[in-house]
C-alpha cells in the first residue's frame, strides 16, 4: 500500500468519524429513525422522525422501509409528504461527489444506514435451539455456546472459501442463536441454505470426534424465508454494536422450533420470488436449488476427508406408484392458537473415507414420536 493510498483511508476514516457524530446527534439514542438523504448546496438534506410514528402505520409506510437511503431528486420530497415531516439541512465542510476533495455518497450512504430502520421482504433465517440447555451448569452451558459459535465461524469460512455469498450475522437467544446472512438476494438465500448444510456436516463431526461429549450439545434448526425488520445499534464513539432483527420470519421460526424434537431440522412453508417475474418458489423447489448448488460444490472436507455428495431434502410418506419420497406438509399450532405450516428436513453428508453424516430425523421417527 502506497503513502498517497494510507492517507485516502486516513482521511475517510475521519470522515466516517464525523458523520457518525452528526447522524448520532439525529437518532438521539434510537429514539428516532432517519429514513432518506439527499446532497444539497451546503451538505446534505435528511429525513428523520421519531421511530414510534414510523410504526404507527408501518402498511402505508412501507416504501420508506423498503427504499434505498439515498433519494434523489424528488424521491426525498415524496418520501417527506409522505410521512409529514420537513427535510433538515445538516451543513458540511466539504460537499458531496466524486471529485477530490469531496466526501464520496457511498460513505455517507454506509454510515447513515446504521441509523435506519430497513424492511427486508425476504430473508433467510435460522434459528439453532440448544436442547435441555436451561438444565445444563452454567460451565457447560458456556462450553456449549462456545462449540456453537466455533462450528458457525468455521461453516462460515468453508462457505466463502466455496464461493458462496455468504456474512453471517447473530443474535444470541440465551439457548442458542438467530443466524442470518448480511448479504439479501435470492443468490444470497440459496447459497445461506447451502452454508447451513455445511455446518451441519461441521457440527456432526465434531459431535463425533469430540472427547468432550457435554461440550457439543444436541440442537434442534429451523431454517425459513420471510420478511423482517432490520436496525442497528450504533455507538457514540463510531463503533457499531452488531444489527437486529425482527418481524414475520423470526416469528414463525421461533414458534416453530418449540415445536422440534432433538436432533430435528424444520423447514417453514414459505414461498419466496425467483426474479423480476411472477415465477416463485415453494420450501420444495427451493430446496432443489439449493441442492444444484451443493453439488457444484468443489474440495469440500471435513477432518481432512472430503464430502462426495450432499443431500438435502424434505421428507415424507412413500409414494405407492413410483416408491418416491412426497414431502410432507405439517401443520404446528403453537401456544397463542396460531397455526404454522412446515416440513421435516434431512441432510445426509457422504465422505470420501469413513461413515456419513445423517442429520436431522427421518419421516418415520415422526411417527414414533
Amino acid at each position: 500500500m502506497t503513502a498517497e493510498n494510507r492517507q485516502i483511508s486516513h482521511d475517510e476514516a475521519v470522515l466516517q468519524q464525523r458523520l457518525h457524530a452528526i447522524f448520532f446527534d439525529l437518532w438521539r439514542f434510537g429514539s428516532n429513525a432517519l429514513v432518506g438523504w439527499r446532497p444539497s448546496r451546503n451538505g446534505i438534506e435528511v429525513i428523520t422522525l421519531p421511530k414510534v410514528r414510523l410504526f404507527a402505520d408501518h402498511g402505508r409506510h412501507l416504501p420508506v422501509f423498503s427504499e434505498g437511503t439515498l433519494m434523489e431528486g424528488a424521491a426525498l420530497d415524496d418520501a417527506a409528504r409522505l410521512l409529514d415531516v420537513q427535510p433538515v439541512e445538516l451543513r458540511l465542510e466539504q460537499r458531496i461527489g466524486d471529485a477530490a476533495g469531496d466526501i464520496p455518497p457511498a460513505l455517507v450512504e454506509r454510515v447513515f444506514r446504521l441509523f435506519t430502520v430497513r424492511k427486508v421482504l425476504h430473508r433467510a433465517v435460522l434459528l439453532l435451539d440448544i436442547v435441555g440447555f436451561s438444565k445444563a451448569a452454567p460451565e457447560v452451558q458456556a462450553a456449549q455456546l462456545t462449540t456453537l459459535e466455533f462450528s458457525l465461524n468455521l461453516a462460515e469460512e468453508m462457505a466463502r472459501a466455496q464461493g458462496l455469498a455468504v456474512t453471517f450475522d447473530r443474535t444470541t437467544t440465551g439457548d442458542g442463536f438467530y443466524v442470518w446472512n448480511e448479504r439479501s438476494g435470492l443468490r444470497a438465500d440459496i447459497d445461506f441454505f447451502c452454508a447451513v448444510a455445511i455446518f451441519q456436516i461441521v457440527f456432526s463431526a465434531l459431535k463425533r470426534t469430540s472427547t468432550h461429549a457435554e461440550a457439543v450439545p444436541v440442537l434442534r434448526l429451523v431454517l425459513s424465508i420471510g420478511s423482517h425488520f432490520v436496525y442497528h445499534q450504533p455507538r457514540k464513539d463510531g463503533s457499531n454494536a452488531g444489527a437486529f432483527i425482527v418481524g414475520d420470519v423470526t416469528i414463525q421460526v421461533a414458534r416453530l422450533i418449540s415445536s422440534a424434537l432433538p436432533d430435528q431440522m424444520l423447514v417453514g412453508d414459505f414461498q419466496r420470488p425467483l426474479g423480476l417475474g411472477q415465477n416463485r418458489a415453494n420450501a420444495e423447489t427451493f430446496l432443489l436449488a439449493v441442492s444444484e448448488r451443493l453439488a457444484a460444490l468443489k474440495s469440500l472436507s471435513v477432518l481432512g476427508y472430503r464430502i462426495d455428495r450432499v443431500a438435502f431434502y424434505l421428507t415424507g410418506p412413500r409414494n405407492a406408484d413410483d416408491g418416491r419420497h412426497v414431502p410432507a406438509l405439517m401443520t404446528i399450532t403453537d401456544k397463542h392458537g396460531f397455526e404454522h405450516r412446515c416440513y421435516n428436513a434431512k441432510l445426509n453428508a457422504f465422505a470420501e473415507q469413513g461413515e456419513p453424516y445423517y442429520c436431522g430425523l427421518q419421516h418415520g421417527d415422526l411417527r414414533q414420536n
